[in-house]
Parts: structure tokens; sequence; C-alpha cells
């Protein structure tokens, strides 16, 4: 019983991480959005700004985050699950 507490503990901990970085990603691609608009030949990336730049560094970074929070949190699970139905040898 201690163990499925701990792994329901480790599911909402990795959604609740997957989910603000979710949201990370979102509002830099958001931001990306509107300042690519805003300057003269950034649609087809001629020209950006330090901000622009700023925000691709923050989608680079949230998206790599999510991808790996993603593969341990979908991972740990399955590793726990395998590990407790094989059978002890003692």
């Amino acid at each position: 019983m201690q163990r499925r507490k701990a792994l329901i503990a480790w599911i909402v901990g990795v959604g609740l991480i997957a989910l603000v970085l979710a949201g990370v990603l979102v509002s830099a691609a958001i931001t990306a959005a509107i300042l690519v608009d805003r300057v003269p030949g950034g649609d087809v990336g001629l020209a950006s700004t330090p901000a622009l730049d700023g925000a691709y560094a923050t989608m680079t970074w949230s998206l790599a985050a999510l991808v790996v929070v993603a593969a341990l949190g979908v991972s740990v699970p399955l590793i726990a699950r395998r590990v407790s139905r094989r059978p002890s040898f003692r």
C-alpha cells in the first residue's frame, strides 16, 4: 500500500511539473508569435531582437524539459509495475 501511495504521489508531482512546463512553452510561443509580427523581416527569419531570441530560447529548453519529464513520468510507473509483478526467488 505504501508503494502505491508513493507511485500516486510521483504521478501527481510529475503531472504538475509537466503542466507548468507546458504553460511556459505555450506562453513563450505566444510571446514569440507576437514579437515576430512586430519585427520587420522577422516572419521570414531575416531579423531578430533580444526579446525574440529569448522567447525562442525559452521554447527550446521548455520543450526539451517537457519531453524529459514526460518520459520519466511514464517510464517510472511502468518500471515500478513490472518490478512489483516479478516473482520473488526466496
